[in-house]
């Protein structure tokens, strides 16, 4: 990451040269166009390098004030108030950086300039990284990688004396939803509302509380509807990485507020978790601690040795660090007893073993968490104790009701053969968190598929493909589900497809993998149509 991102016209460039030179002098590290690869997307590499830099200069002259690419990079560090301009030619600057007070070096460099002229320059450019390194320093301490929000009080722009109080209490409502997740640092409500009133800049906020994340919005009346828009930033940046606009019917004000109060909140918890996953990749590994060691953990492949082998040595590290860890012993139960499932394991007895201990240590440690224990009753059901995991589920979802704990449950019973329950629970999601489909589809195939509802299933079926292109179960399921339909050719066509996506797919692979981890109906629906195929197939050979 370079200190100043270095914005000028190319006709300019033997102008701006010695104030690069001058920037280098100070210690400062300088991002110029000079620095692109040969062969290299050059906007791809503008992006980047704009994105990353802590400090934007724009040199305006008569040639840079008309380039539009200059505009624009000028544009984004206004965004993120990073930006210092400095005036070359005595110009009228664009509308929208007239505000901004340029340091002015007119005639640069033919013309003397004043000590102090250059010397406001640099000082400016000093504030800003200075600014910028200290929000870097103090917003979050290393090793502790969670995502971590502030939610700062929404604007009531309603003006309806019958809404008084509306976006304060939805504000609440959000905190409340977002806390509820444990793996998120949220903010305390008297800390946010410190904040309630007047423009607060984000990097003041994250300073505060200690969030790398801020949500901030307003709530609206516009005709029968009620109108919330909101935005997630980043402290660090001041970008924004989510922005959406959520309406509903005031008919019944309550509901409208619970429905965008969930809505919103799903719709953080996912570009937050998201973008912070990101943030943990890019982290030199031995710089993180046991929540990014675990983060990276979930994210390892599992359908070779390699990487479950990585996944394994990534949970021990972060049990090593944190032995009071209760997630790092319920991660290192689950995968355990994947590979038990799996038929993956080298001494299945010794694994199913040691993961029942780990669970009932992750349970002594963290008996409140949430998260361990929708993890343990994944956990549980992969061993076959089938009563224990439904109990842990529905624990999850009394202690966090929000989507994850809703999803748990609904998995655990369709592995339990309660698919009438699981069904209404993929429903619910459906409609909650409309963002999130591809699992809700994938849910519902399986379910109804299990009740006998081929049709049904096939039509959740591709839909869970069209969310989930190239899912490897989509394709399968669907070639089940035709076949007991008993449309053969069709069948045929979804397998060949699957063969284009994995050339040496047998269809005993295909039936070993769907029956693993089910019994009885389960078990029979999900592969009967695959076995009158395979059928077919010997009979044919």
């Amino acid at each position: 990451m370079a200190d100043i991102f270095f914005s000028y016209a190319s006709k300019d460039r033997d102008r701006i040269a010695p104030l690069v030179e001058t920037f280098k002098a100070q210690g400062w590290s300088v991002w110029w166009d000079q620095h692109i690869v040969p062969g290299s997307s050059f906007d791809d590499m503008i992006e980047q390098a704009i994105a990353e830099a802590a400090c934007v200069v724009v040199a305006w002259t008569k040639t840079s004030v008309n380039a539009d690419w200059v505009r624009r990079e000028a544009l984004f560090g206004l965004e993120k108030d990073i930006l210092i301009p400095v005036l070359l030619d005595d110009i009228e600057l664009p509308f929208a950086f007239r505000r901004t007070q340029a340091a002015k070096l007119i005639g640069w460099p033919q013309q003397e300039q004043t000590n102090g002229d250059l010397e406001r320059l640099l000082q400016g450019i000093r504030q800003t990284l200075g600014s910028i390194r200290e929000v870097k320093e103090e917003l979050v301490p290393r090793g502790d990688e969670r995502p971590s929000i502030a939610v700062l009080p929404l604007d009531d722009l309603t003006n309806d004396t019958t809404l008084l109080g509306l976006a304060d209490g939805m504000t609440e409502d959000i905190i409340t939803h977002l806390a509820q997740n444990p793996t998120f640092f949220v903010a305390a409500r008297n800390s946010s509302y410190q904040f309630k009133g007047g423009a607060s800049d984000v990097r003041e906020v994250g300073r505060a509380l200690t969030v790398r994340y801020v949500l901030e919005g307003s709530v609206r009346k516009v005709g029968n509807n009620l109108r919330v828009v909101a935005q997630l930033i980043e402290v660090e940046t001041g970008g924004h990485i989510w922005t959406d606009i959520f309406n509903e019917s005031v008919e019944d004000i309550g509901a409208a507020q619970d429905i965008l109060t969930e809505k919103i909140s799903n719709a953080v918890a996912s570009a937050a978790g998201n973008d912070n996953f990101q943030r943990i990749l890019r982290t030199p590994r031995e710089e993180l601690g046991p929540w990014g060691l675990l983060a990276l953990a979930a994210a390892s492949p599992v359908n070779n040795r390699e990487g479950r082998e990585r996944r394994q040595t990534l949970i021990r590290s972060a049990i090593a660090l944190d032995p009071s860890s209760g997630v790092a012993h319920v991660r290192l139960a689950d995968v355990l007893a994947q590979d038990v499932v799996a038929d993956l394991s080298e001494d299945p007895d010794a694994d199913r073993k040691l993961s029942l201990s780990e669970i009932e240590s992750a349970l002594r440690l963290a008996p409140g968490n949430a998260a361990v224990l929708a993890i343990a009753a994944t956990a549980y059901m992969n061993l076959g104790e089938k009563r224990r995991s439904i109990s842990l589920a529905r624990r999850t979802l009394v202690l966090a009701p929000i989507p994850p704990s809703h999803m748990t449950l609904a998995n655990v019973l369709l592995r339990a053969d309660e698919a009438e329950e699981a069904k209404s629970i993929f429903e619910a999601l459906a409609e909650k968190a409309p963002k999130g489909l591809g699992l809700n589809h994938r849910g519902l195939t399986i379910a109804c598929c299990i009740l006998g509802d081929y049709e049904r299933a096939l039509s959740h079926a591709e839909e869970w493909e069209l969310w989930s292109p190239g899912e490897y179960s989509a394709c399968l399921i669907q070639a089940n589900l035709l076949s007991a339909l008993g449309e053969n050719d069709a069948a045929l066509v979804a397998i060949e497809k699957l063969r284009e996506k994995v050339p040496r797919f047998r269809l005993e692979e295909g039936i070993e993998s769907l029956e693993k981890g089910n019994t009885g109906t389960a078990r029979e629906r999900l592969t009967g149509g695959l076995k009158i195929m395979l059928e077919r197939e010997r009979s044919t050979d």
